[in-house]
């Protein structure tokens, strides 16, 4: 994991030590979904990446709530950041 980024393991990992503090599910200019993440021992927010060291990105906000619900389990407080 590099300053900025986490990747899914490590996120699985976190939420099951519950140090993650909040999820944000942010909408890019090109209208496709990212996670971002808080972590409770690291300061700023992290960027949900690939193994390829690529943004996570969903194009639907129905299946980035489906991939959530079948790979974390129980979440934080998720807040939804939309582009105007």
């Amino acid at each position: 994991m590099n300053n900025e980024t986490i990747t899914e393991p490590e996120l699985i990992d976190n939420l099951g030590n519950q140090s993650v503090k909040k999820m944000m599910l942010v909408q890019g200019e090109d209208g496709k979904f990212s996670i971002r993440v808080q972590l409770s021992w690291k300061g700023g927010d992290l960027l949900l990446e690939t193994q390829r060291k690529t943004p996570r990105v969903w194009s639907s906000l129905d299946r980035l709530v489906k991939h959530i619900n079948s790979k974390y389990g129980k979440v934080p407080i998720i807040e939804l950041q939309l582009m105007e």
